[in-house]
């Protein structure tokens, strides 16, 4: 294996505080390194920061089999086939550390775009898992979960006319799903209205429907209620 000189792994190590794995997986590269543990890692990490981890996985499968054996390698391969099949606590977890790496990396107008995704992602969960005669297993991924469906549900069955996902749930839960503190707390946090506040932000900025540039003051006011979820 190639030698890392003192400066590449100064750079490496500022790269992986911003969570920067392509820049890791360049510097490795340039180094002669582009196979072995450690870069197959890196290459894990860069796929499951886009999201595709299923490509995340084959990379951590390259592994050495002394790597493999390792506790946290076999948790980690545990959560990314949790991750690719969907299970809900796994995604909503990936997504909020996903948004948390967007604010240390000042990428405001993304953070934005995936602060909503969130909060649109744990109203269709809240609505999966709790409709009547729900026997079976809850997926975020596929057509369950679907804007579409939920919507068409939510008119059929429940006579909740609405083009807003979000609106149509939160009627849906007033109305049918039990009342509990815990749902109550979920429901005030994701209505509340600094959070609320960041939505309109959003729809302003170019990831919404139209171009306002966001300053970090803006997004301050947040922290508080992501550390919550």
């Amino acid at each position: 294996m190639e030698i890392l000189s003192e400066n590449q792994e100064y750079a490496i190590s500022k790269f992986l505080q911003r969570y920067d794995y392509d820049a890791v997986l360049e510097i490795l590269e340039e180094a002669g390194i582009i196979d072995g543990d450690l870069y197959f890692l890196i290459e894990s990490c860069q796929y499951s920061v886009n999201f595709e981890f299923k490509r995340a996985l084959e990379s951590i499968e390259k592994m050495s089999s002394q790597m493999l054996t390792r506790r946290e390698i076999k948790k980690l391969i545990t959560n990314l086939n949790n991750l690719e099949q969907g299970e809900p606590e796994d995604i909503l977890s990936e997504l909020i550390e996903n948004i948390k790496i967007q604010i240390v990396n000042e990428e405001y107008i993304d953070f934005l775009g995936r602060l909503y995704r969130l909060k649109e992602a744990l109203f269709k969960y809240i609505f999966v898992s709790t409709k009547e005669s729900k026997n079976y297993k809850v997926s975020m991924h596929g057509y369950m979960v679907s804007k579409k469906n939920i919507l068409y549900t939510l008119k059929k069955k429940y006579n909740i006319y609405s083009g807003n996902l979000i609106k149509g749930v939160t009627q849906y839960i007033n109305r049918h799903v039990k009342k509990t503190k815990r749902m109550e707390k979920v429901v005030e946090i994701l209505n509340n209205d600094r959070l609320e506040s960041l939505i309109r932000l959003r729809n302003e900025s170019p990831v919404g429907h139209g171009f306002k540039g966001i300053s970090k003051e803006e997004i301050e006011i947040f922290t508080e209620v992501l550390w919550k979820l």
